[in-house]
């Protein structure tokens, strides 16, 4: 039966191999592929992702306290949004 922390080192490694993915996505779109306002949406998205990432596996904040992690996670997102939304609207 495999051991607590292998399961946890196997779910870091998914995590960064995520994390090598994303910044190849961004790195694509920020390279001038697709339309800019689109690819900067995408960007700001992919990196909210990696932010909620590098928080869960690598700053161990999966193993906190139930609160913290939430309040973690609505932070990520109520801060994506209004990056989001901000751009979207200065857009225009």
């Amino acid at each position: 039966m495999p051991s607590e922390t292998s399961s946890s080192a196997n779910r870091a490694v998914v995590a960064w191999l995520v994390l090598v993915g994303a910044t190849a996505v961004s790195w694509y779109l920020g390279d001038g592929h697709g339309a800019r306002q689109f690819a900067t949406v995408v960007v700001l998205a992919v990196a909210f992702v990696k932010v909620y990432l590098v928080g869960r596996y690598f700053m161990e904040l999966g193993q906190a306290l139930r609160a913290l992690h939430l309040l973690f996670g609505g932070w990520t997102v109520v801060v994506c949004a209004a990056l989001m939304t901000t751009l979207i609207v200065a857009g225009h």
